[in-house]
Protein backbone atom coordinates (compact mmCIF):
# COMPACT_ATOMS: atom_id res chain seq x y z
CA UNK A 1 0.00 0.00 0.00
CA UNK A 2 2.32 2.28 0.47
CA UNK A 3 4.67 1.72 -2.56
CA UNK A 4 1.19 2.45 -4.74
CA UNK A 5 0.59 5.86 -2.18
CA UNK A 6 4.79 6.84 -2.78
CA UNK A 7 4.07 6.05 -6.64
CA UNK A 8 1.01 8.44 -6.33
CA UNK A 9 2.66 11.06 -4.59
CA UNK A 10 5.50 11.05 -7.65
CA UNK A 11 2.83 10.92 -10.03
CA UNK A 12 0.79 14.54 -8.73
CA UNK A 13 4.16 15.76 -7.62
CA UNK A 14 5.70 15.62 -11.41
CA UNK A 15 1.61 16.42 -12.85
CA UNK A 16 1.74 19.37 -10.48
CA UNK A 17 5.01 21.25 -11.63
CA UNK A 18 3.93 20.83 -15.56
CA UNK A 19 0.48 22.09 -14.36
CA UNK A 20 0.09 23.70 -11.21
CA UNK A 21 -3.12 22.85 -9.53
CA UNK A 22 -4.04 23.50 -5.95
CA UNK A 23 -5.83 19.73 -5.32
CA UNK A 24 -3.01 17.93 -6.95
CA UNK A 25 -0.94 19.41 -4.11
CA UNK A 26 -3.05 18.87 -1.07
CA UNK A 27 -3.33 14.61 -2.70
CA UNK A 28 0.37 14.99 -2.85
CA UNK A 29 0.62 16.06 1.06
CA UNK A 30 -2.70 13.55 2.07
CA UNK A 31 -0.37 10.38 0.00
CA UNK A 32 3.02 11.16 1.87
CA UNK A 33 1.36 11.02 5.16
CA UNK A 34 -0.25 7.85 4.23
CA UNK A 35 2.96 6.78 3.59
CA UNK A 36 5.11 8.33 6.79
CA UNK A 37 2.04 7.08 9.00
CA UNK A 38 2.53 4.38 11.61
CA UNK A 39 0.63 2.69 14.70
CA UNK A 40 2.60 0.92 17.39
CA UNK A 41 0.47 -0.68 20.81
CA UNK A 42 2.83 -1.86 23.71
CA UNK A 43 1.14 -3.66 26.65
CA UNK A 44 3.17 -3.63 29.94
CA UNK A 45 2.55 -4.12 33.30
CA UNK A 46 2.14 -0.33 33.72
CA UNK A 47 -0.99 -0.22 31.07
CA UNK A 48 -1.43 -0.09 27.21
CA UNK A 49 0.45 2.66 25.42
CA UNK A 50 -0.18 3.36 21.99
CA UNK A 51 2.39 5.41 19.78
CA UNK A 52 1.03 7.05 15.82
CA UNK A 53 3.86 8.81 14.35
CA UNK A 54 3.07 10.61 11.48
CA UNK A 55 4.65 13.85 9.53
CA UNK A 56 3.60 16.27 12.44
CA UNK A 57 4.97 14.36 15.29
CA UNK A 58 4.41 11.76 17.43
CA UNK A 59 1.29 11.33 19.55
CA UNK A 60 1.71 9.17 22.41
CA UNK A 61 -1.56 7.92 24.78
CA UNK A 62 -1.48 5.65 27.94
CA UNK A 63 -3.51 3.89 29.57
CA UNK A 64 -2.95 2.61 33.12
CA UNK A 65 -4.64 -0.97 34.22
CA UNK A 66 -5.74 0.71 37.33
CA UNK A 67 -8.15 2.43 35.00
CA UNK A 68 -9.86 -0.39 32.90
CA UNK A 69 -12.96 -1.12 34.45
CA UNK A 70 -14.13 -3.88 32.19
CA UNK A 71 -12.63 -5.99 29.15
CA UNK A 72 -14.78 -7.00 26.26
CA UNK A 73 -13.33 -9.60 23.82
CA UNK A 74 -15.08 -9.64 20.36
CA UNK A 75 -14.09 -12.62 17.74
CA UNK A 76 -14.16 -12.37 14.05
CA UNK A 77 -12.75 -14.79 12.32
CA UNK A 78 -9.06 -15.49 13.12
CA UNK A 79 -8.66 -12.28 15.13
CA UNK A 80 -9.95 -10.68 18.30
CA UNK A 81 -11.10 -7.11 19.37
CA UNK A 82 -10.91 -6.41 22.37
CA UNK A 83 -12.50 -3.20 24.06
CA UNK A 84 -10.57 -1.92 26.93
CA UNK A 85 -13.43 0.34 28.90
CA UNK A 86 -12.83 3.09 31.23
CA UNK A 87 -16.22 4.31 32.07
CA UNK A 88 -17.98 5.54 29.34
CA UNK A 89 -15.09 5.97 27.12
CA UNK A 90 -12.13 3.46 26.30
CA UNK A 91 -10.12 1.69 23.29
CA UNK A 92 -10.99 -0.68 21.11
CA UNK A 93 -7.71 -3.33 20.12
CA UNK A 94 -7.01 -5.63 17.27
CA UNK A 95 -5.31 -9.10 18.28
CA UNK A 96 -4.51 -11.95 16.57
CA UNK A 97 -7.16 -14.73 18.09
CA UNK A 98 -3.88 -16.72 19.51
CA UNK A 99 -3.08 -14.07 21.70
CA UNK A 100 -6.33 -14.48 23.56
CA UNK A 101 -4.96 -16.75 26.29
CA UNK A 102 -1.93 -14.12 26.88
CA UNK A 103 -4.18 -11.17 26.86
CA UNK A 104 -6.82 -12.74 29.75
CA UNK A 105 -3.75 -13.80 31.53
CA UNK A 106 -2.55 -10.06 31.31
CA UNK A 107 -5.83 -8.71 32.49
CA UNK A 108 -6.11 -10.86 35.52
CA UNK A 109 -3.11 -10.09 36.53
CA UNK A 110 -2.56 -6.29 36.12
CA UNK A 111 -6.40 -5.49 36.35
CA UNK A 112 -8.00 -8.15 38.61
CA UNK A 113 -10.98 -5.31 39.50
CA UNK A 114 -11.89 -5.19 35.46
CA UNK A 115 -14.79 -7.51 34.46
CA UNK A 116 -13.99 -9.82 31.35
CA UNK A 117 -16.88 -10.20 28.94
CA UNK A 118 -17.34 -12.20 25.65
CA UNK A 119 -18.84 -11.17 22.64
CA UNK A 120 -20.43 -13.88 19.94
CA UNK A 121 -21.22 -17.28 20.30
CA UNK A 122 -17.56 -18.47 20.75
CA UNK A 123 -16.28 -20.74 23.39
CA UNK A 124 -12.68 -22.31 24.77
CA UNK A 125 -13.82 -25.54 22.90
CA UNK A 126 -15.10 -24.54 20.02
CA UNK A 127 -13.50 -24.32 16.58
CA UNK A 128 -12.52 -21.04 15.32
CA UNK A 129 -15.36 -19.27 12.93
Amino acid sequence: MKFILFIFGCYCIFSAVLDFSFYKIILIIVSFYGIMYKKKIYISSDGITKEVYGILGISKEFLPWKDVKAATFAYKGDMVMVFFERGITGWKLLFKRSDEPLLEEIIKKYAPQAEVDFLGNYTKNSKKQ
